[in-house]
């Protein structure tokens, strides 16, 4: 039995890892947009874009290293690419929460929370062009 959930984790040891990684740049993202939502008393769009900025540099170190084990340098174009591909996400999430906040009058906190879940999917699929492109060229 033990064997079977060995070789089930290292079929699926990307997804696992990316999943560890997501929930921290989640929980990053969340703990610094709740502190400037209510302890600054920011706008929550601009503390959405703080807050990202913090979680794509974390997300961007960890997901190279853990998830996606990038053997090319850590250099300025694979950054640049990392964040450009965040850019969609950051777009999403900004209009997913204006939606939710502004016209259906939900939480801000909680839009955040939901947003959340479409933000790492989607931030998945973008990191394998990023990480993966290098290892197929």
């Amino acid at each position: 039995m033990t064997e079977k959930i060995r070789s089930l984790i290292a079929a699926r040891r990307e997804q696992l890892a990316y999943l560890v990684v997501g929930v921290m740049t989640t929980v990053i993202n969340y703990i610094i947009y709740v502190l400037l939502t209510e302890g600054v008393s920011l706008h929550y769009a601009a503390s959405n874009v703080i807050a990202w900025a913090a979680a794509v540099a974390f997300s961007y170190f960890a997901n190279g290293k853990w998830v996606y084990r990038s053997t090319g340098r850590r250099g300025w174009r694979e950054a640049g690419e990392f964040v450009l591909s965040r850019l969609f996400s950051l777009g999403l999430e900004t209009v997913l929460l204006l939606l939710l906040v502004d016209l259906l009058h939900a939480d801000k906190l909680l839009a955040k929370l939901l947003v959340a879940v479409v933000v790492v999917v989607v931030n998945y699929l973008t990191g394998l062009l990023v990480f993966k492109r290098k290892k197929q060229a």
